[in-house]
């Protein structure tokens, strides 16, 4: 019988070391499933991330009537528009397309009055004003 003992105690040590195998290798599986996760997580975070940018930037630029075409009114609206814009985060190409786009409003103001432009430059705060109050043309 005292063979019996050493092999009960065999069979629970064996136990014991299955239970603590199962347990670690379990650990091991619910870390790893998590840091998957969590990984995949950031991972898909940055690509949509990454798919929203390119979208964005390559999607079609508004197309905007010539300003020789835009009242009066409507390039003074156009100026006042382009500040706000400008006023804001924009990427480098909407930034100078913006720029060129006041520059031709400029232009053309200029050329349908070039007194009530230069009135409207010599104001004390030309780029916050519109400019279509100074400025007489058409519409």
């Amino acid at each position: 019988m005292p063979e019996r003992p050493a092999a009960v105690l065999s069979v629970v040590a064996i136990a014991v070391l299955a239970v603590v195998a199962a347990t670690a290798l379990a650990g091991w599986a619910v870390v790893s499933v998590g840091l998957a996760v969590v990984g995949g997580a950031g991972v898909g975070a940055v690509a949509v991330r990454a798919w929203r940018r390119r979208a964005a930037s390559s999607a079609a630029a508004p197309v905007l009537p010539p300003v020789t075409t835009l009242s009066t009114d409507l390039l003074g609206r156009e100026w006042l528009r382009t500040s706000s814009a400008l006023g804001g985060p924009l990427a480098a190409a909407t930034r100078q397309a913006v720029a060129t786009r006041r520059q031709d409003t400029l232009d053309e103001l200029e050329r349908r009055d070039p007194a009530g432009f230069a009135r409207w430059l010599a104001d004390d705060s030309p780029v916050s004003r519109n400019p279509a109050e100074f400025v007489h043309g058409p519409g």
